[in-house]
């Protein structure tokens, strides 16, 4: 399977003069300091422009350290290139705040003139401006950057180190988590039941200090961010930064909780037509076929490309783009970073996905769903290098997109058998990136708080026993099942980042239904993907009527879920 090709980011023999470059720039930019006073817009362009190419090099630079480091987190080499890097950029990040922090202060006419004059970097400097109430002064914040290297950088270093060490001896086998992760799927339920109990058990034996490391993040989430930012609660630091309405936030959790009832309802359905007695959390991937089709990387690849050409030969030609240019990493090696990921570095370079295919029909999901990330990317390049990203919930539009096309592909050409199983798999799905994913964001609210209180780990421990309860009713839940918050990465990396997900899968359903109503919605979808990050997620969502802040659009997405449940009633009759 396919490794990637790093040298388009840059070769190794250039990287000791890209460091050059960027403090050289740097020191340059140090310079525009005591040229703040007064400045024509023009002034303030070049000025604006100089700090997009430093964040040109360091992404470079960081960018590829990181991806380096995903091929094996444990190699100790890739771990100091990573730091060296951290400790450079932070350490030049930190002489260049003095022009943030002067244009946070800017009165609101000054700082207006600047921004009506900077284009396609209004959203930029508008955003800067949106933690002018949440900002220290220049020593201040320079100190929390310097204090993240070795602390809560340094957490989340730690609790990758280890986490991406453990393996599992499985059947006399020693296996990867995303290679024993696959008998989550397997229709012997001894095996479902195994591998769940060894990894989570390894989770367990090692609580004390994963334990710990989450505390401390945490902690240092409350002490920078309520302490000293001002912060009201810990959730509105992530809602600031994603620029969404901390209100909209609150609708699409309150309907989460809301329509619990409704995988509920699911399960149960998946118990009668899987024939599984006493159905419990073991059992929720369960197959319903007893041998699934393998399918090759090659062939998950052809089946990709087939169906982004079918939905829209653009999307089809940035897909085949990240394919050609070897970007992809799907080989499967011991220290590798687990799961799946798109990074898009610049706009300008092609975007970067790790895959750790095993050949399930889950993989060629999987890969659906990077590629739509990196076509996502792609359709943004455009914007400039500080807005081509898209805010975190709307990141997720093109790939959960993607994997709604590839379900309903499936679906067309499958007899009544196959669309069992897919419908299966696409409930399963969704349950796993909107019911799950919310919980996930509701279990971080009560941990933030009960932390700041002493929490225990083993109280943790019981508090997340106490969410999956909620979740899923009468349904059982084996205790082993307390321990499964601590594998959750994003949990540790981002807090409350998982809501990004429901946002995306509940966005995406409403979205499809237009697909499917609206004969000229190609366009329209493909526009709001060109935005990047370059406005609000409200306002880009509002072009094509969709508001938020209102629990009845949210609802909408759970109304297609529910035909889903119903469709699948009749099938099954």
């Amino acid at each position: 399977m396919p490794t990637w090709n790093l040298s388009h980011i840059y070769k190794p023999e250039e990287k000791d003069k890209l460091i050059s470059e960027l403090k050289a720039k740097v020191n340059n930019f140090k310079k525009f300091r005591d040229k703040l006073k007064d400045l024509s817009e023009e002034e303030f362009m070049k000025i604006l422009k100089e700090k997009e190419q430093i964040l040109e090099l360091a992404s470079k630079l960081g960018g590829c350290a990181s991806l380096k480091l995903s091929e094996n987190t444990a190699s100790s080499e890739a771990n100091a290139d990573m730091v060296l890097i951290d400790e450079l950029t932070t350490d030049l990040s930190n002489e260049m705040l003095f022009f943030s922090l002067w244009f946070k202060e800017l009165n609101k006419e000054q700082a207006e003139k600047y921004i009506k004059s900077s284009e396609k970097y209004h959203y930029l400097l508008e955003r800067i401006r949106a933690f002018k109430d949440y900002t220290l002064k220049e020593k201040e914040e320079q100190i929390i950057n310097l204090k993240d290297l070795t602390g809560v950088d340094s957490s989340t270093r730690f609790y990758d180190i280890i986490s991406n060490k453990f393996t599992y001896i499985f059947e006399k086998k020693e296996l990867t988590l995303a290679e024993i992760n696959q008998y989550k799927q397997s229709i012997d339920r001894k095996q479902r039941i195994l591998s769940y109990d060894i990894v989570f058990n390894k989770y367990a034996e090692n609580q004390e200090v994963l334990g710990e490391i989450y505390k401390s993040i945490t902690n240092d989430w409350k002490n920078e961010n309520i302490k000293l930012r001002k912060f009201k609660t810990p959730i509105q630091v992530m809602n600031l930064s994603n620029d969404i309405p901390d209100k909209a936030v609150e609708a699409l959790l309150n309907v989460i909780k809301k329509n619990v009832n409704l995988f509920q309802e699911y399960f149960k359905l998946k118990a009668k037509i899987c024939k599984i007695q006493n159905f419990d959390r073991y059992d929720l991937y369960a197959p319903y076929k007893e041998s699934e089709k393998e399918y090759s990387y090659e062939e998950s690849k052809e089946i990709t490309l087939e169906v982004f050409k079918n939905f829209d030969e653009k999307t089809y030609n940035l897909a085949k783009k990240i394919f050609d240019q070897e970007h992809i990493h799907s080989d499967i090696q011991k220290g590798k970073k687990s799961g799946a990921f798109c990074h898009s570095i610049l706009k300008d370079i092609i975007p970067y996905i790790m895959l750790n295919h095993v050949g399930k029909l889950n993989d060629v999901f999987t890969m659906m769903h990077e590629l739509g990330h990196g076509i996502h990317s792609l359709a943004a390049k455009e914007q400039t290098n500080f807005t081509f990203h898209a805010s975190l919930p709307l990141a997720e539009t093109a790939s959960i997109f993607a994997e709604m096309l590839l379900a309903k592909k499936l679906l067309k050409e499958s007899d009544r058998e196959e669309k069992i199983s897919i419908l299966l798999k696409l409930l399963d799905s969704q349950y796993a990136s909107i019911q799950r994913q919310g919980y996930f964001v509701i279990f971080e609210k009560d941990a933030h708080d009960q932390i700041a209180k002493g929490a225990t780990v083993e109280e943790l421990n019981k508090l997340y026993l106490e969410n999956l309860k909620e979740q899923f009713g009468d349904i059982e839940i084996n205790e082993v099942f307390q321990h499964e918050w601590k594998y959750i990465p994003h949990i540790y990396h981002t807090p409350f980042y998982c809501y990004a997900y429901s946002f995306g899968n509940l966005l995406v359903l409403a979205l499809y239904k237009m697909y499917e109503e609206d004969k000229d919605f190609v366009p329209k979808y493909m526009k709001i993907l060109s935005y990047g990050g370059s406005e609000p997620p409200e306002t880009i969502l509002k072009e094509v009527g969709i508001d938020i802040t209102k629990e009845s659009f949210w609802e909408k997405g759970f109304e297609i879920i529910k035909e889903e449940i119903e469709e699948l009633k009749k099938l099954t009759k």
